[in-house]
């Protein structure tokens, strides 16, 4: 293809490429300007910080769950370690207990079984 400024198409591109005034006004009214660039940037940047102040809050509230989490656990294991020391005891005495009393109605029945006895004899 030769050049050739004469021609046609070489003006059709020289046209459409030229910027006017009202277009400069039109592409403001589409892109941002620096100014306004600007201004989010502080206002993304000052809700950036927000948001990692929520993060450091939440850090910190995770991190006093944890110690009360630790310390709720403690206080558990030894209320569980009390219980289960106290049921042993109680069972080892109802055993004691239960045995005593099998014991004490042995003997009452023999007691029984004895004066039965005694009282038919004397009869």
């Amino acid at each position: 293809m030769d050049y050739n400024p004469l021609t046609p198409k070489f003006f059709y591109h020289k046209i459409v490429f030229m910027i006017t005034d009202k277009d400069i006004d039109k592409l403001k009214k589409v892109f941002a300007t620096k100014s306004e660039l600007k201004a989010l940037s502080d206002s993304v940047d000052k809700r950036f910080i927000a948001v990692l102040d929520v993060i450091d809050d939440l850090r910190k509230e995770l991190r006093d769950f944890k110690n009360e989490m630790r310390e709720f656990k403690v206080q558990t294991a030894k209320t569980l370690d009390w219980l289960v020391g106290a049921f042993k005891k109680f069972d080892e005495e109802h055993s004691i207990l239960t045995a005593t009393i099998l014991m004490t109605n042995k003997t009452m029945n023999n007691h029984e079984l004895r004066i039965s006895t005694l009282e038919k004899k004397s009869s």
